[in-house]
């Protein structure tokens, strides 16, 4: 009779093993940081094992926390054990079970507020111009947690969270006063309005309304780097009197302040939870020659022993192009998205199948296409100079510079469809738009996948094609000590996305 044989046991390294044995007999609370592809979610998962009490597992989005609910059930740990999902769907969980009524479900509107506004403004038909920049400035003081860690009614609070994110940067002859007004007015309308909710509204409302939260034991945070204060305030929450935050991140991939996450989250979840800091120097993601590599911004990362060697060399742009390889298990990434609408183009045209990862860009690029309402390619050239020209000087003269790389991105993006659109012999705004919805996709995979380095985040590829480095990074805007940190952030991201080979892919010159 055949006996079944035992899954080989994981030998866990030195750190990993000193991380379990905190689950096990540690106290208080932990930051594990990791560096890219140290197999945190496999420790963190074998840690839910070790750990005596109930767990939660947050992650940074549903597809991984789909993934991680796939796992543990391979693993045997049932749902009253652990429940895995994102801050959201906690948070929407909690606003269901306080809000809904037999016959009243809770609606989901991603433009609750932007109908909130719009209506205030038939009244005020003069402020209509600014519509965009209030929902903005709303929606970030959900993130911030105004009403609960602050009174909306504080002014001071709503003109630091526009002046720090630049909500009104883009406009002249800006009624600030007066704008804030009509927000705070928008955000007392919305958490009126309980039984519709917005993304921003699925962690901030059940704050602001106190309601009750299934409490857990252990609380574990993973892309803790990522968090805001409102997503913080909600960990707190889900954590028993007495139970213990683990967060799990890397302050060297933070690289999303600029949409409301705070640079130094895994510091402030440390202050506010008490937390003791564990490491996980190896990568088993990168070969030895990658991570080598990957040094020249973080030194303290190592390549495991038993890692491949792997490659990292040069190619030029003109040997790329004849390529037969490039498939799904490749990648190319790049500081800015201008160069990869431009490499897209080519490669359609060589009938390479391609797409650009995150359809949100795409749709930032269709809004300012659209914003001034002209009819021809030639009156909307005019108007992307003069923006171009008017967003710049405001924005060096206010010290920000990293959002001047990001207008002129986007202006120098739009020149290119625009140059294509001729190309192929079309002449309107539609046609425009028409271009950029088919360029842009999400979760893009099975064929070669072209991305910012902030939309690799959290993915990896066997071949790494990294586009014009030397002419993006680091971006020549960043001149303050804390812009200059996010590059470097950057570089290393797009560094530790390659599990076999990374190209540096350099523009050939004429």
């Amino acid at each position: 009779m055949l006996q079944e044989t035992e899954e080989p046991k994981i030998l866990w390294s030195e750190q990993q093993q000193a991380f379990l044995d905190w689950c096990e007999r540690g106290q208080g609370s932990c930051i594990l940081e990791a560096v890219a592809g140290a197999g945190k979610t496999t420790t963190l998962l074998e840690g839910v094992k070790r750990i005596k009490g109930q767990v939660a597992v947050l992650a940074y989005n549903k597809k991984i926390a789909d993934e991680i609910k796939g796992r543990l059930a391979k693993m045997g740990i049932d749902w009253k054990k652990c429940q895995a999902g994102t801050v959201h769907s906690f948070g929407f969980s909690a606003c269901r079970k306080s809000f809904e009524r037999p016959g009243c479900p809770i609606r989901v509107n991603e433009y609750k507020v932007r109908d909130i506004v719009d209506n205030m403004l038939v009244e005020r038909p003069e402020l209509g111009r600014f519509a965009s920049a209030v929902v903005d400035l709303v929606s970030l003081a959900k993130q911030r947690a105004l009403g609960v860690l602050g009174s909306i009614e504080d002014s001071k609070l709503w003109f630091d969270i526009a002046e720090h994110f630049d909500v009104f940067g883009q406009y002249e002859d800006t009624p600030e006063a007066e704008l804030i007004e009509l927000a705070k007015e928008a955000l007392r309308q919305s958490n009126s309005e309980k039984l519709v909710l917005d993304f921003d509204d699925m962690v901030y409302m059940p704050l602001v309304h106190k309601c009750r939260f299934w409490q857990f034991d252990v609380v574990m945070v993973d892309e803790a780097q990522d968090t805001n204060a409102a997503r913080r305030a909600l960990i707190r929450r889900l954590v028993r009197p007495g139970g213990r935050v683990i967060a799990v991140g890397d302050r060297h991939q933070a690289i999303y302040g600029f949409t409301g996450a705070d640079a130094d989250s895994l510091d402030l979840i440390a202050r506010d939870f008490d937390a003791t800091y564990l490491p996980l120097t190896v990568s088993y993601r990168c070969p030895k020659n990658v991570v080598q590599f990957a040094k020249t911004w973080v030194s303290h990362i190592q390549a495991h022993e038993n890692a491949p060697e792997g490659v990292v060399r040069d190619e030029g742009l003109a040997d790329f192009m004849q390529r037969k390889d490039l498939d799904g298990n490749s990648a190319v990434l790049c500081r800015n998205t201008k160069p990869l609408v431009q490499l897209a183009m080519q490669l359609i045209r060589r009938r390479v199948p391609c797409r650009i990862e995150g359809r949100e860009i795409g749709q930032s690029l269709i809004k300012l296409a659209k914003r001034w309402k002209v009819a021809s390619l030639d009156d909307l050239e005019d108007r992307l100079d003069a923006h171009l020209e008017r967003e710049t000087a405001k924005l060096v003269a206010k010290r920000q510079e990293a959002k001047v790389a990001v207008v002129e991105d986007q202006v120098e993006t739009l020149r290119c469809v625009i140059e294509e659109c001729r190309n192929e012999g079309k002449h309107s705004i539609a046609d425009v738009v028409a271009h950029l919805e088919n360029l842009f996709g999400d979760n893009v995979d099975r064929i070669l996948v072209l991305s910012t380095i902030h939309k690799s985040k959290g993915r990896e590829w066997d071949r790494v094609f990294w586009f014009d480095r030397a002419g993006t990074c680091p971006s020549k805007w960043a001149r303050q000590a804390w812009q200059q940190e996010q590059e470097r952030n950057l570089q290393y991201v797009a560094a530790t996305r390659a599990k076999r080979e990374l190209v540096d892919l350099w523009v050939d010159e004429d």
